[in-house]
């Protein structure tokens, strides 16, 4: 019974491979031009940022006939020619997409929609009509999507053309790229690192210039950790400012420790001119459930100081020298334009990470554990399913035995509810600590806070698994839904490498992954470094507002 049912797994991953590579390589083939003009054109068009992107179209200086096509050739150059393997899918509508709002708007028979034209690529897990949501499980292939997800839905109406699908990690949980149906994403300027997760298709995609703004999807850092690895910027709104429908979930039913849908691209401009646009009637007349609040223009251009707080690092993961040297920088420069800026942590890290496993978990793991039964397994979440299957008490009985050697994972072993009773108990601990950080930011006159997105860089994909620990940085304002993004501003230098040996000096599992992969010689110079930004609950224009000013700041920096 169990070799018919690997049979029938294997040769259903067989036939999706077919089914896709059989239709990029038709689009190849419909997209080869040997003319030099032709090609000068496209790659002319992938350099441009969305604003003189979105000014030509509207023009019609460019038709989105000619922006599709620059971006299909550029998006199967990066994700074949280059073996990143970010895209697993292209829809095969955006053709007559973009002849539909030629035929519509063409020739300035009638005002063009903001996003008419731009073609937009969407994470694996976003509903597309007609195109299956797997999450990397190879049972859920054949079952394809009856709608489009409220987002992209909105987007189109609003005249964007999905043209892709990018990779994601299996059951959406890792903080690696890979599942058995689609293979590994490598990250875009170190392949043999990843490029996170979970939406880490879409990062190397947009990194690589093969898509000029996507959807992503983010439950504890799933936009902002491929962000920071990848080296571009990420969003994850306020949840109730965005609608979730059609976004497929890692584990439904999970209301205080949402996913939330949010924009990638290569600046904030462009995850700006995202939420600008998409916060309108129509998202919200298809969600009950979302703010009817328009973009604030008056919170994001507003030019009076802030009051920002600021920490290096927590004290539950210690960041690399790299990461805390970009908080520094952003420190002394956003002091120097003119804002107050204040030390200020988080209370208590420790017991918010086992608030914010317990309420993503929810079931202490069911779940995963019943839609990785009968699965090919990916490596990057075998760990996952291993521990997932062990009886609550075992993982109790090996938390007690690992906390010497290793007291974050400990914790995170510790943090599964064993039953209704004190799920309960976790949701009220929730509600309170949320007062708690609420009343700690009031106090300290805050108006946004800046800290690193993850305390590490690009690792290998081997280790990550054993790295969950970092959740310490990224998912916290998942558990208080807070609107965050992530800025790139500079790179690993010899010199962070060198600083790592001392910082991480205490012989241990963790140290020595940290030394051998981050530390002197590891290979780890030239990664990219983010700057985590936050902002109040709702307070999403002034979150962006701050993003914008720290990508100024270190635009400025490096053209010095």
């Amino acid at each position: 019974m169990f070799v018919r049912k690997r049979r029938c797994l294997r040769a259903a991953i067989i036939r999706q491979s077919s089914a896709c590579q059989e239709f990029a390589s038709a689009l190849k083939e419909k997209l080869y031009t040997s003319d030099p003009i032709e090609l000068e054109k496209r790659k002319l068009i992938v350099q441009l940022g969305l604003s003189d992107l979105i000014a030509k179209l509207q023009k019609e200086e460019l038709l989105p006939t000619d922006v599709l096509h620059a971006y299909q050739w550029r998006a199967l150059n990066v994700s074949q020619e280059t073996g990143s393997n970010c895209v697993v899918q292209f829809i095969e509508e955006a053709e007559s997409w973009a002849a539909i709002l030629e035929e519509t708007y063409g020739q300035h028979r009638k005002a063009k929609p903001p996003f008419y034209g731009i073609p937009i690529s969407a994470k694996e897990s976003v509903q597309i009509k007609g195109y299956e949501c797997t999450r990397g499980y190879v049972r859920s292939l054949g079952h394809q999507s009856v709608r489009d997800s409220n987002v992209i839905a909105v987007m189109k109406k609003l005249g964007a053309i999905p043209f892709a699908r990018s990779n994601v990690p299996q059951t959406l949980l890792s903080y690696a790229c890979s599942n058995p149906i689609y293979g590994r994403t490598a990250h875009p300027t170190h392949p043999e690192r990843t490029c996170g997760g979970s939406t880490g298709g879409e990062a190397t995609l947009i990194r690589l210039a093969g898509s000029i703004l996507g959807i992503g999807g983010d439950v504890g850092g799933s936009i902002r950790i491929p962000a920071h690895f990848s080296g571009i910027c990420g969003f994850k709104p306020t949840s109730t400012r965005m609608s979730q429908i059609g976004s497929t979930a890692s584990i439904p039913g999970r209301p205080l420790m949402c996913a939330t849908v949010g924009p990638m691209a290569r600046d904030v401009y462009s995850l700006v001119t995202f939420m600008r646009n998409i916060l309108c009637d129509d998202l919200f007349g298809n969600d009950p459930y979302v703010m009817p609040v328009k973009f604030q223009e008056q919170l994001y251009k507003a030019k009076g100081q802030l009051t920002i707080g600021y920490y290096e690092t927590d004290d539950f993961f210690a960041a690399i020298p790299a990461c805390r040297r970009v908080v520094s920088k952003s420190r002394e420069m956003l002091e120097a334009a003119g804002h107050r800026l204040v030390p200020f942590i988080p209370p208590d890290i420790a017991a918010a990470v086992r608030l914010l496993i317990a309420v993503c978990t929810v079931d202490g793991g069911q779940y995963i554990k019943e839609h990785l039964k009968e699965e090919i397994v990916d490596s990057s979440v075998l760990l996952m399913k291993v521990l997932y299957s062990l009886p609550y008490w075992s993982r109790r009985m090996l938390a007690s035995l690992l906390n010497p050697l290793d007291r974050r994972s400990a914790l995170l072993l510790r943090s599964f509810p064993s039953d209704t009773a004190e799920l309960r108990l976790m949701y009220e601990k929730v509600g309170t600590y949320r007062r708690n950080f609420y009343e700690a930011w009031k106090d300290a006159g805050l108006d946004a806070l800046i800290c690193p997105p993850c305390p590490v860089v690009a690792l290998p994909d081997k280790v990550m698994p054993r790295l969950m620990s970092i959740v310490s940085y990224p998912a916290i304002y998942n558990l208080l839904d807070l609107p965050v993004g992530v800025v790139p501003c500079s790179v690993v230098t010899e010199d962070d490498e060198k600083q790592v040996a001392s910082l991480y000096s205490i012989d241990g599992p963790l140290s020595s992954i940290i030394q051998r992969h981050l530390g002197q010689g590891s290979g780890s110079v030239g990664l990219p470094v983010g700057l985590q930004i936050v902002a109040m609950h709702a307070r999403d224009e002034v979150c962006l507002r701050v993003m914008t000013e720290v990508e100024q700041l270190w635009s400025k920096l490096h053209s010095n």
